[in-house]
């Protein structure tokens, strides 16, 4: 194998786990914006520690083939390494880290500092934090710019953006809204059942019941 040719094969072993960690962590998730040298510097820190974690499997197998002229010898226990390290690892650490970040966004304190070391930086935006907490569903009623009222359920069907894009909001299950009172209240479930979509420039306030 060309000396180039390895150089560039074992650069992208060492940093594409990370990569691979960092965008599944940030699946589905609304994160603060970073620049570009932040995703590079983050998704390197998990390739270290990846790869630290990984070191006597390392080890053992740069043991085993030696010269790099005689890597063909080896194909087995390089495939088994790759399949392993550099792409099933990684991919369960990305949606474990995913799954741990949602959990502790859904929380209604702070993160921990785990939280933080890991790079579950969250945006810092309100609709963002209240949506995280309605993934087990809620009842809405939001008035519109143009003064009127809507509301329902906000259920498994039911989608709100995320930062950076912005909040707009689809409401899986409509429900009639009374606004006699002083306040507007939910009356019944709108028959036949529908949803109904809402952009974010015509929301003015949203109540969470």
């Amino acid at each position: 194998m060309p000396d180039s040719l390895a150089g560039i094969l074992i650069a992208l072993a060492v940093v594409l786990p990370g990569f691979v960690i960092a965008e599944l962590a940030a699946v589905g998730r609304a994160a603060a914006k970073r620049s570009d040298l932040e995703i590079v510097l983050r998704a390197l820190f998990y390739a270290l520690v990846l790869h630290l974690c990984a070191g006597p499997y390392t080890r053992w197998l740069v043991d085993r083939v030696g010269s790099l002229d005689s890597w063909s010898d080896h194909l087995g226990a390089i495939s088994l390494y790759t399949g392993l390290i550099l792409i099933l690892v990684p991919v369960l650490v990305g949606l474990l880290l995913n799954w741990y970040f949602r959990r502790e966004e859904r929380k209604e304190e702070a993160p921990s500092r785990l939280y933080e070391i890991l790079g579950g930086r969250d945006s810092g935006d309100a609709g963002d934090l209240v949506f995280a907490r309605l993934y087990q569903g809620a009842w809405l009623i939001v008035q519109l710019d143009n003064e009127s009222w809507v509301g329902g359920r906000f259920g498994v069907g039911s989608s709100a953006g995320q930062t950076p894009a912005a909040h707009d909001l689809y409401i899986d299950e409509m429900w009639a809204v009374n606004t006699a009172g002083s306040d507007p209240v939910l009356e019944g479930k709108l028959i036949p059942t529908r949803g109904i979509y809402i952009p974010a420039d015509q929301i003015r306030s949203m109540r969470v019941l």
